[in-house]
């Protein structure tokens, strides 16, 4: 028990030591290449948030939630590639951020997650994954950052995968 409350005091010194960031992000994903190509997304929207602690200067590890809406011609396309009656997907993320200043007001973020995704939101045993990285030229306002930028993610449903380019926009408050 003695073991248990040191590892508990040391864990919340080094929280509240950190810098907690909230990211809330949004993209709009090109699907490059996807299989089986005739139950195939065109594209998907992409948004959520993350909660991330800075480790060391410009380093910041965390966890997050985030929401996939693909898009189609049709519903039935959709639940083909899913495996699920529905057109959405909840992401369970980890994620990894480095801070690459230029100047006093921008900087150069280079964002790395994965993690699993559900889909239909409820669906735990059709899981998938998702994979990712981005590059976003951010402009610093002391605990405010915005950025825009673009990457690459990957996403398996079963024996469903697709490759996208996400170009989005990524917001972070510094608390």
């Amino acid at each position: 028990m003695k073991k248990l409350v040191v590892l508990l005091v040391a864990l919340i010194s080094v929280v509240g030591l950190a810098q907690v960031n909230v990211d809330v992000f949004g993209s709009y994903d090109f699907v490059l290449f996807a299989t089986p190509t005739a139950a195939s997304p065109t594209a998907y929207v992409s948004f959520g948030a993350l909660v991330t602690y800075e480790v060391s200067e410009g380093v910041e590890i965390g966890g997050g939630v985030g929401l996939a809406w693909f898009l189609a011609p049709s519903t039935d396309t959709i639940a083909t590639f899913l495996g699920v009656d529905s057109q959405y997907a909840l992401d369970l993320l980890v994620a990894a951020k480095y801070n690459l200043p230029i100047d006093d007001f921008s900087s150069v973020t280079i964002k790395g997650y994965g993690g699993l995704s559900i889909p239909g939101l409820t669906s735990f045993t059709k899981l998938g994954y998702v994979v990712g990285i981005g590059v976003y030229y951010t402009f610093d306002m002391n605990t405010f950052a915005i950025g825009a930028g673009a990457g690459i993610e990957m996403r398996t449903y079963g024996s469903s995968n697709c490759t996208a380019v996400p170009v989005g926009a990524n917001v972070s408050i510094r608390f």
